[in-house]
C-alpha cells in the first residue's frame, strides 16, 4: 500500500513482489526496498509498478523498481540510490505528443534533486529533473527503441538547469555498482534470464547510459553532449 518503507532507516530490508502505491520509500534515512514482479496465475511475470512520489526526499539507502514509476520518482532525492528499471513496450514516437503516456516514468522525475544517484533502464518521461541541483541520473540508451541523447533533452524540463554528458571512470563504477545491486535483487527473486539481461550493460556502462548532471557538477566540454 501506500508508503510502504516510509521513513525507512539502516538495517531494514524490505522486498515486494507486486507492486507498491504512493510515497513508498519517502523521506527514508537508510534501508533497502525492493519492488519486483511476481508471477500470476498463467505463470507470467507482471507488475513491478510503483506510485506516485517514489523515494520522495530519501537522503540515504537503496530503492530498486522493476517496473514503472508514477510520477514525481525521486523528486528532492537528496543523497539515495535508486534503479528504475521499467522499459518501452514499443519504439518512441514524440511527434504523437503526451509523452508520459508511455514513459516509464509518468513525469517530473527527479525534480529538486540535489544528491544521490538514479539509473532509469527506460523512458524517463516529460518534464525531467526540474530544479535539479545535485546528484547525478543515469539514463540508457537504445537506438532500437529510439531514446538517445536527443530523446532525453526533449525530455528535460524547461527548468532543468543540466547537462547531457558522456560518462566518466567514477560514473561508470557507479553504473556497475546500482545495476549489480538490481541484478542481485532480481536472480534473488527467481528472475535467472532478467538478471542476465543486465549483463552487457554492466560490462560497458559507458556505451549504453549518458548521465544529467547539473551545470554547478558539469565536466569538462570535451564531454558534453549539449
Amino acid at each position: 500500500g501506500s508508503g510502504c518503507a516510509a521513513f525507512a532507516v539502516d538495517g531494514l530490508r524490505v522486498r515486494v513482489q507486486g507492486g507498491a502505491q504512493d510515497g513508498a520509500g519517502k523521506c527514508a534515512l537508510g534501508g533497502d526496498l525492493a519492488v519486483l514482479r511476481a508471477r500470476n496465475a498463467e505463470g507470467r511475470w507482471v507488475g513491478g509498478h510503483v506510485g506516485k512520489s517514489f523515494a520522495y526526499g530519501a537522503q540515504r539507502g537503496r530503492f530498486l523498481v522493476q517496473g514503472d514509476a508514477d510520477a514525481r520518482c525521486g523528486i528532492r532525492l537528496s543523497g539515495a540510490d535508486v534503479v528504475i528499471g521499467g522499459e518501452p513496450r514499443r519504439p518512441l514516437d514524440d511527434r504523437r505528443g503526451s509523452l508520459g503516456a508511455d514513459a516509464n516514468c509518468k513525469g517530473f522525475a527527479f525534480e529538486y534533486m540535489t544528491g544521490g544517484r538514479a539509473v532509469v533502464l527506460g523512458d524517463p518521461g516529460p518534464w525531467l529533473c526540474s530544479g535539479m541541483t545535485g546528484g547525478v541520473v543515469y539514463v540508457r540508451q537504445e537506438p532500437a527503441w529510439g531514446l538517445d541523447g536527443a530523446a532525453v533533452r526533449r525530455r528535460l524540463s524547461k527548468a532543468a538547469h543540466v547537462s547531457v554528458v558522456t560518462l566518466d571512470e567514477a560514473d561508470q563504477d557507479a553504473v556497475r555498482e546500482l545495476l549489480g545491486h538490481y541484478r542481485r535483487a532480481l536472480a534473488a527473486s527467481g528472475q535467472p534470464d532478467a538478471a542476465a539481461a543486465l549483463d552487457p550493460l554492466i560490462a560497458e556502462p559507458a556505451d549504453h547510459f549518458v548521465a544529467v548532471v547539473p551545470f554547478g557538477r558539469q565536466a569538462g566540454r570535451d564531454r558534453a553532449t549539449e
